[in-house]
């Protein structure tokens, strides 16, 4: 099977940053790897949980300690976790072998992309020796991998182009082409791409069996937003759509974890250290918006295009409302530094805590209506 990625990812590797071992995250363990791991007592026995209710392919939990670190990690000894050490990476736990990795499995081939909560993954949003963003098989880091788990819909009928109505293979492939692409334009806003990705949207959408096939109207639709040359500048994302998006992706978490909150002083603080400097990041912010599309699960969950374009508004929000969050916090202005820990924050939220179905289900209504309706409901305002 061809395993397709980001150029952006290609040749991710652990740096052994410890985050995703000290997030205090339970983590769920196969029969096999919990009956290795006691055989070797590389843990304590209490630290192997099996109380309560488990995941249904899970024997056991590693608890994680008081102050969040995973009991098999090794903090003193390089950052690197016990288990990995005395039986090697095919001994860990699924969750670890795969993180950071958020798999498609699709019928003509596996989709990778990141979880930017790892250090290392954000840091590649910022790479400076990709000068274009494409999509690529056999990458390093990603494509030498002997398993991918993830969403499967290898024998589920395609994405819809609106509700009712199944896109085909190809048209998938010239739009999730075209979405990387429009969300790598050098010296456009965030909020531009969006804005034009959502026109884009209506006219693909705007099919009808009597215009042709569907893949000629999507090669027609894209190639005249390609030729259109929107000017840059028109659409702006004020910061209650923000916090109205952000809070939307809080309310998905599921009851008994923590929902992050839009910080105290945040309008003073978005005015003062964010809003100033946020196109200055359209690059990053742009790239990892196109992570977000990419292998989305939400093209399988919700009921159309507008659905998966929405999302990348709420990504695009919710980094925002971090990035004020960090920008307070510090007291100065928007940074790479903070950029870096807001996107973490961002898929923190949006790939660990949410529950994407929920959140995609609550979206629903915006594939109803017109166009501005749209835009309305994707934060986004026609600049003056």
């Amino acid at each position: 099977m061809t395993v397709l990625a980001l150029n952006l990812h290609a040749g991710f590797a652990c740096r052994h940053s410890g985050a995703c071992c000290t997030a205090g995250w339970p983590i769920p363990v196969e029969a096999a790897a919990a009956d290795a791991v006691r055989a070797h007592a590389i843990v304590p026995a209490a630290a192997l949980s099996t109380d309560g209710q488990l995941p249904e392919w899970a024997a056991a939990v590693l608890v994680p300690l008081p102050g969040g670190d995973c009991p098999a990690f090794d903090r003193s000894g390089g950052s690197l976790c016990t288990i990995q050490k005395r039986l090697g990476h095919g001994g860990l736990p699924a969750s670890c072998r795969h993180f950071p990795r958020v798999a498609l499995l699709e019928p003509d081939a596996t989709r990778v992309t990141l979880s930017h909560f790892c250090p290392t993954a954000a840091w590649m949003l910022f790479r400076t020796d990709v000068a274009g963003l494409d999509i690529v098989p056999d990458a390093a880091g990603i494509a030498d991998r002997r398993e991918y788990e993830g969403f499967d819909a290898r024998r589920t009928v395609p994405p819809f182009l609106r509700p009712g109505v199944a896109m085909d293979a190809v048209t998938c492939r010239l739009w999730e082409q075209h979405v990387v692409g429009a969300l790598d334009s050098a010296g456009e806003a965030p909020e531009d791409m969006l804005a034009g990705l959502a026109f884009t949207t209506d006219e693909m959408r705007g099919w009808k069996p009597r215009h042709g096939s569907l893949e000629a109207h999507g090669r027609t639709a894209l190639a005249a937003e390609a030729a259109s040359h929107r000017p840059g500048g028109r659409w702006s994302m004020t910061l209650p759509s923000a916090e109205r998006l952000f809070l939307l992706a809080a309310a998905s978490v599921p009851s008994g974890l923590a929902r992050p909150h839009v910080p105290d002083g945040a309008e003073a603080g978005d005015r003062a250290w964010v809003r100033p400097r946020w196109t200055a990041y359209a690059r990053p912010l742009g790239r990892y918006l196109a992570a977000r599309s990419f292998a989305a699960w939400c093209a399988y969950l919700g009921g159309g295009l507008r659905t998966q374009v929405a999302m990348l508004a709420i990504a695009l929000a919710v980094v925002r409302i971090e990035a004020v969050r960090g920008a307070v916090q510090a007291s100065r202005p928007l940074d790479e530094t903070l950029l870096h820990a807001a996107i973490r924050s961002a898929d923190l939220l949006l790939c660990h805590l949410s529950d994407a179905p929920g959140l995609v289900k609550g979206l629903a209504g915006v594939e109803q209506g017109p166009t501005s309706a749209f835009l309305a409901a994707m934060g986004l305002e026609a600049a003056g």
